[in-house]
């Protein structure tokens, strides 16, 4: 005989519990897997705008006081190769000013540079075999004296249109280009300062780091930032330098948002000036719920961590809330030396 049994309601309800554990499995380990996914693509986002940063930050810092005089007379006073200023509380950052004719990367023309090898008639200046250091005519140049390292001026005007040069130029006198257009001034100004409104994925109390260059203003207007680094906790500033009345090319203060070095003018400055520290906090990744930050350094206070160097005492300490500790920190510190030291 045909079986017409069919399944009884207690089988059915085992069979639906099941399946519902065993899809309770296969979606919690599907979330598990979207999340690491999500949490590793913004790690390795994350280091590589670091990465994009840092060769920026460390090219400008380097390149400060490239084709930069030690006294401009057309101005109402030298500016100083670097400058900074020093947090004055937990809500307010460093800020970070370099100046030169190098560190305008957005102009092919701050590239190149020249010398008068025969001032003529007609003046002959230098060419190299690789085109990207020539200057081209119409680029806007600053002569400089090689043996003073003073700016060659023609009565008021201390920029030029190449090749074009000041009746007082002579063999030797130094060229450096600023941009294919006209500047104002005979240098860049590049500014790195704190602000702006950080993606959505950036802890609360975070902020952007922002970079500004200009061959028009100093410092840079507000209006010329633009977003260098994200989720950024804090942003510090250190010059190392040599005080000792015998300059021995020893670093003996390290000196905080530059308050020493503000006192040197620009030609004390590039002989006391041995080293920039840069320190940078900044998130990693994105916000992740089982996860509490315990800095390893810092074991009494795990909260807190030195953006800077306690043995030398640069830097500063700074407490992450509750709510910033469910996300991942890391501590960036850079070492540049400016190559225009002398």
């Amino acid at each position: 005989m045909k079986n017409e049994n069919g399944l009884t309601l207690l089988e059915l309800l085992v069979t639906v519990a099941i399946f519902s554990v065993v899809m309770a499995i296969v979606c919690g380990l599907y979330n598990a897997q979207v999340r690491h996914v999500s949490r590793e693509y913004r790690l390795a986002e994350s280091e590589m705008e670091l990465g994009i940063a840092k060769s920026v930050l460390e090219r400008d810092i380097m390149m400060a006081g490239y084709g930069m005089a030690d006294a401009y007379a057309t101005l109402p006073a030298s500016p100083r190769i670097i400058s900074a200023t020093d947090a004055a509380s937990a809500s307010v950052y460093d800020t970070l000013i370099l100046r030169g004719t190098a560190i305008g990367i957005l102009s092919r023309s701050s590239q190149g540079w020249s010398y008068i090898s025969d001032n003529g008639p007609p003046i002959v200046f230098r060419t190299w075999s690789d085109g990207r250091e020539n200057i081209s005519a119409g680029d806007s140049v600053v002569y400089m004296d090689h043996a003073t390292r003073e700016i060659v001026t023609e009565g008021a005007t201390a920029v030029f249109k190449f090749p074009s040069a000041p009746s007082s130029g002579f063999r030797g006198t130094l060229v450096y280009g600023l941009n294919s257009e006209s500047s104002a001034m005979p240098y860049y100004a590049v500014h790195y300062v704190m602000g702006g409104t950080p993606p959505s994925i950036c802890a609360a109390g975070t902020r952007n780091l922002l970079r500004a260059e200009s061959r028009n203003a100093d410092p840079p207007h507000s209006s010329a930032r633009e977003p260098i680094l994200n989720c950024v906790r804090d942003f510090q500033i250190a010059f190392g330098l040599d005080t000792s009345l015998i300059e021995d090319n020893v670093i003996d203060l390290w000196d905080n948002g530059g308050v020493q070095a503000s006192a040197y003018d620009n030609r004390t400055l590039k002989r006391r000036l041995k080293q920039v520290r840069v320190y940078i906090l900044q998130q990693a990744g994105s916000r992740d719920p089982d996860y509490l930050y315990s800095n390893p350094v810092n074991i009494s206070d795990p909260a807190t961590i030195r953006v800077g160097d306690s043995a030398i005492g640069t830097g500063r300490d700074i407490r992450l809330t509750e709510e910033q500790r469910r996300y991942r920190w890391k501590l960036i510190s850079l070492s540049i030396t400016p190559r225009n030291l002398r």
